[in-house]
């Protein structure tokens, strides 16, 4: 069997209250946790456990929201791997398992959703436990009586079952399966779609620094430009925007107030700027609200342009001449400094065709 990630797990328990189990309802869930705990246990015996209150609050949070669009009511509990590596797996029976490398990768609570509801899917229906009786050509109740009667093909299988989840060693079918259904979850939760994109991104951006991965979340690549490419077709199937700033937390504005002026910034950078007042107040909060809308990465440099001496995103009004403030022209160039400086940071994303 592959070795297993060298790393540390961090043990952060988590159940899902919000639905009742019912072992009525789903007879082969109890049997798929107690898989998991033995599989989980393989694991845990190999490294230390330890905590860390802010992450988990964050996953919380996250799987939350994204669990009443599962199709079974699991009781989920959430462990991270500290290893620099970017990594994600779920072995049978909702045990999610994070490394502290892709939740320091990934800017938002968007991504990380991406990831939570791909891996989700993966226990939701089953994927690890049909990989593995495909493999030994039984049936998933036959699988589970193997696994759980301790014989001595039992700790084989088990291995197998969470080689299978850490290495994320699913056929492509099983992979298009998680992305496809953690998408219509993602969406359904309300966060941004785009996290997938940028997701199925960082990973081809990776591959380009790093060409071989031995584990996990890497393991189908290189179909990661199929699978971003299936993700990006579903969106405008949907007519759901690509819209990568939400997901990779970027062009952010922000108004600051000084002694005698007020400015508007864009990632940290001055764009605009005007003689402290009432007026002025109102003119940023309005241009703040437009560019939060309209200042997109993906708009191209000719969607912003000026029209009879006043700023426009596309159709959209952004602002005019005021006096005592920046010029419409300034605001342009200052903001397509802003574009540019923000779509460097990601230079494999195609922002616009």
């Amino acid at each position: 069997m592959r070795k297993f990630l060298a790393a540390v797990i961090i043990l952060i328990p988590f159940l899902f209250t919000g639905t009742s189990f019912s072992e009525e309802q789903d007879p082969d869930l109890p049997k798929e946790v107690e898989i998991g705990r033995r599989a989980m246990k393989q694991i845990e015996e190999k490294w230390p456990l330890t905590s860390d209150p802010a992450i988990v609050s964050k996953l919380e949070m996250i799987l939350n929201r994204i669990e009443p669009f599962m199709s079974r009511r699991i009781k989920w509990e959430i462990r991270l791997v500290k290893t620099e590596a970017m990594n994600a797996f779920c072995l049978p029976g909702g045990f999610i398992f994070f490394t502290t490398g892709i939740i320091d990768a990934l800017n938002t609570d968007s991504e990380l959703a991406a990831v939570m509801a791909h891996e989700m899917i993966h226990a939701d229906r089953k994927h690890s436990l049909r990989m593995a009786a495909d493999t030994d050509k039984v049936t998933l109740g036959a699988l589970a009586v193997m696994i759980l009667s301790g014989g001595a093909a039992a700790p084989v299988i088990l291995a197998q079952v969470a080689q299978v989840a850490v290495t994320s060693a699913y056929t492509m079918e099983l992979e298009a399966e998680a992305d496809r259904l953690g998408l219509d979850a993602l969406i359904k939760a309300g966060y941004s779609a785009t996290g997938m994109i940028t997701l199925f991104e960082r990973f081809i951006a990776e591959e380009y620094k790093q060409p071989i991965h031995e584990y996990g979340i890497y393991m189908n690549h290189p179909e990661s430009p199929k699978r971003l490419a299936t993700a990006v077709k579903t969106l405008h199937d949907r007519g759901i925007p690509i819209e990568r700033k939400y997901s990779l937390g970027l062009l952010r504005t922000e108004i600051k107030e000084g002694r005698n002026d007020i400015s508007l910034t864009v990632d940290g950078t001055e764009a605009v700027k005007g003689r402290k007042n009432v007026d002025t107040r109102a003119v940023m909060t309005s241009l703040k609200a437009a560019l939060d809308k309209y200042l997109q990465l993906e708009i191209a440099p000719y969607d912003i342009h000026i029209e009879r001496g006043s700023l426009y995103i596309g159709n959209h009004f952004i602002a005019g001449n005021v006096d005592g403030m920046t010029k419409p022209n300034e605001i342009r160039a200052n903001l397509m400094k802003a574009i540019n400086s923000a779509r460097a940071k990601y230079p494999t994303s195609k922002f616009f065709k």
